[in-house]
């Protein structure tokens, strides 16, 4: 601003923002359509800047435009087709009554043509645009360099069909002629042409999209756009408003609900991860107690060369939170080469980390554990961690109840102590996607978790506050929705626990007198076992007992004979310390 500088952020990077010296100030993040709705009592209208400030300020020592190869994804991965994904968005619009559909956040096109490329380091995704006109049938996706990207050779080595053919790129013929008045049909009769979908791919650049959606927006036939609540204040600017329909796009819906190869893929991949986790604990744990130099950087780099080994392993899923003992307490703990804890036995150590596998996969598992002696209090803590992680994963609810209705049941073994944790109990996650997606999330309220910046530090009063996102929070938990159950405890400069597994929403099939309302469960996929003697188990129900029990047998089928067969005697004999030595405490009269 003129006479200060200011940041809006929300509670996961509030601790990197804190570090900003005086000058900044720090306000919880909000919608632009706050800014607009605010300025307008004096007069200040929001102005749409073509041209990017920071490329005239920053012209020197910039690094180049990221430019990677784009792959298709297999459809034994992907398990349905673009079109048919394409056809399935199509019938959304109409219900709707939409005749133009942009797909501007990033995570869309990625699943909608089966295309992956990780642009951005750890997502799958890659810079596009896509414009979905109903009446044709006519998709115009955006993608830099488009025109060598279509031609060019796969990176993958699992891929082995160039975009052209992947997206069926022919002469387009068929396609629905588009003046500036309106729409022409095509000269070639039905029978001549195809009822696919047709793309026709155009170079990446935003002037160019929203020129296109304001001439879309502009013809008289079309009623509404559908815009992402999440779009940019130029391409919202480029429909009337009579026109604007504004929603979680079917795009974003339609990914939630994975397909059974979809499915099978997740359990794979989290499978194989598990036990690449469950190999590095072991090493871990047993090189602390010689007594051995690790830090959370370390630990931090090694899970990484484990998962590599994975055949369908292709990045990180997001930067490995590691810390230990006070370091674990920051709820996004990133260790640096310069600033990292040394991990010994006398503190908790927590690592949240996980992968990106190519048949279809995305992982996100955080264990907490103690190599030497814990207190007590350190043992109270994890096992209401535990407890809360438990009750979420054994629940049972009705069918068409929210992440808001289903919270309260983690969070209530710690609230017992007047304690809480600051974060979402789950989110979302994509299948070879993004590790956090929509529509739906877990938590007590949308505020809470999206940022933990006082209430009193915003520039809105309550009544220009008006405009929300969609609160995921209350978006109906569906079958084969794939979630996180993250339930944690921090104090800061003290203590961090927090424990994570991934699991999908499946039919809950009950004994009990039966009933019109359905009922639906989580199925767990992560398998790595907890800590043992940070558990205090004459604290859990029998219920609870019989939960960890199941778990533990299951983590021992899956995990053991892979371990076996890959020859690490030291992991198998980890896991099984701990397996059993649960398995013989775990005995209620």
């Amino acid at each position: 601003m003129r006479n200060k500088t200011v940041i809006w952020t929300d509670g996961r990077n509030i601790q990197n923002a804190m570090k900003m010296d005086c000058d900044w100030q720090i306000y919880r993040k909000v919608w632009w359509k706050n800014f607009e709705l605010s300025f307008a009592k004096d007069n200040i209208t929001l102005l749409g800047i073509e041209d990017d400030l920071v490329d005239q300020v920053w012209v020197d020592d910039r690094p180049p435009q990221i430019n990677v190869t784009i792959n298709a994804l297999p459809i034994q991965f992907a398990g349905r087709s673009w079109q048919d994904k394409m056809r399935d968005v199509l019938e959304e619009m109409t219900k709707a009554g939409v005749d133009v559909l942009v797909v501007s956040d990033l995570d869309e096109n990625p699943w909608l043509f089966n295309m992956r490329a990780f642009s951005f380091g750890f997502d799958p995704f890659f810079y596009s645009f896509a414009v979905i006109e109903r009446r044709t049938r006519i998709t115009r996706l955006y993608i830099l360099d488009h025109k060598s990207m279509l031609s060019g050779r796969p990176s993958d080595p699992e891929v082995h069909m160039t975009l052209e053919n992947h997206l069926d790129i022919g002469d387009g013929r068929c396609s629905v002629m588009v003046t500036e008045n309106g729409y022409i049909e095509s000269p070639y009769s039905a029978d001549e042409c195809s009822q696919n979908p047709i793309v026709q791919t155009r170079e990446y650049n935003v002037k160019d999209v929203v020129k296109d959606v304001t001439r879309l927006a502009s013809i008289p036939q079309t009623r509404k756009v559908w815009l992402s609540p999440y779009c940019s204040y130029a391409l919202y600017s480029a429909v009337p408003k009579v026109k604007i329909y504004q929603d979680n796009t079917p795009v974003r819906i339609l990914k939630s609900v994975k397909n059974p190869v979809e499915i099978k893929g997740m359990e794979d991949a989290n499978l194989q991860d598990s036990v690449a986790a469950i190999r590095f604990f072991a090493k871990l744990e047993k090189e602390v107690k010689q007594g051995k130099n690790w830090t959370v950087y370390d630990a931090f780099h090694e899970i990484h060369n484990y998962r590599k080994q994975i055949p369908y392993f292709r990045a990180p899923a997001f930067r490995t939170l590691t810390g230990s003992g006070p370091t674990a307490a920051p709820i996004y703990n990133m260790p640096t080469p310069e600033d990292s804890q040394p991990i010994t036995s006398e503190h908790i150590f927590m690592q949240d980390s996980g992968g990106q596998y190519l048949n279809t996969g995305t992982t996100d598992m955080t264990r907490s554990f103690h190599f030497g002696i814990p207190t007590e209090a350190e043992k109270d803590i994890y096992t209401r961690v535990l407890m809360a992680h438990i009750n979420m994963a054994k629940l049972v609810w009705p069918e068409g109840r929210t992440g808001h209705d289903i919270d309260a049941t983690a969070r209530e073994p710690l609230w017992e102590l007047g304690l809480d944790y600051s974060h979402e109990t789950g989110h979302g996650i994509g299948a070879y996607g993004g590790v956090i997606e929509g529509p739906g999330r877990i938590s007590s309220t949308y505020a809470d978790f999206i940022s933990d910046v006082p209430f009193y530090a915003a520039i809105f009063s309550e009544e220009e506050n008006i405009y929300k996102f969609p609160d995921p929070t209350e978006y109906p938990l569906q079958k084969n929705m794939f979630f996180t159950v993250e339930p944690g405890f921090y104090e800061m400069d003290n203590i961090g626990v927090r424990m994570e597994n991934v699991m999908y929403v499946t039919s809950a099939h009950l004994k009990q007198i039966s009933s019109r309302c359905k009922f639906l469960r989580f199925e767990t996929i992560t398998l790595v076992p907890y800590e043992p003697h940070l558990i205090k188990y004459n604290m859990l129900s029998q219920t609870q007992l019989d939960w960890l029990n199941d778990y533990n047998g299951k983590v021992l089928q899956k995990t053991a004979p892979i371990l076996e067969r890959s020859g690490d005697k030291e992991a198998l004999a980890w896991l099984m310390k701990r397996i059993l030595k649960t398995g013989r405490l775990m005995i209620k009269e």
